[in-house]
């Protein structure tokens, strides 16, 4: 079985995207919906590197926002159907950056939104089929940070979800939308 360390690609990604781009790592953001993550304690996250304002600089920068995604990709996923211990302190700012349609990749950026809705989704206690898949909610204590991180900005949520132009242009399902405002407790 082949595995993937995502905690050194995520380090690799975002070392490769600040040295891509170096102005990303030299100011703070002025897009508003960054405002704070330089405050964030990013290192006392397990797993994630001290450097995730340069990604989240980077989503807002048209030069470096298809590289920043892929580097947030890593960052915010821990395997392939599981969300890593750093999505739930990304969450909002995603949500902030995806409100605002002048955003390069706002569209890709809410498909990750909509992943870490669905994948920060309680497990079912009863079922053996969903402890199966997704293990017991206590073994994944960032499901509960993410869906609180989710509840937090629910306005932002709600805004998205009133975004006729997005969701037509993503086309998503009632599930999808559903999962997006279960997620932030609507």
């Amino acid at each position: 079985m082949c595995t993937v360390d995502h905690e050194a690609a995520a380090t690799a990604a975002t070392a490769a995207l600040a040295a891509a781009h170096p102005h990303l790592g030299q100011a703070a953001s002025t897009h508003p919906a960054l405002e704070g993550c330089e405050a964030v304690e990013w290192s006392s996250i397990p797993g994630c590197p001290a450097d995730v304002p340069v990604v989240l600089r980077g989503l807002a920068d048209p030069d470096a926002a298809e590289m920043a995604e892929r580097a947030l990709d890593w960052l915010v996923m821990s395997g392939p159907m599981s969300i890593s211990p750093t999505m739930p302190a990304v969450v909002p700012y995603l949500l902030r950056l995806t409100t605002d349609p002048s955003v390069p990749r706002r569209n890709e950026l809410f498909g990750i939104v909509l992943v870490a809705a669905a994948l920060s989704a309680p497990t079912d206690p009863h079922s053996p089929w969903d402890l199966a898949v997704n293990g017991p909610e206590a073994d994944h204590p960032e499901r509960a940070l993410c869906r609180a991180a989710f509840a937090a900005d629910a306005a932002c949520v709600r805004r998205l979800l009133a975004d006729d132009q997005l969701l037509a242009e993503l086309g998503l399902d009632e599930g999808e939308r559903a999962s997006l405002a279960h997620a932030a407790g609507l």
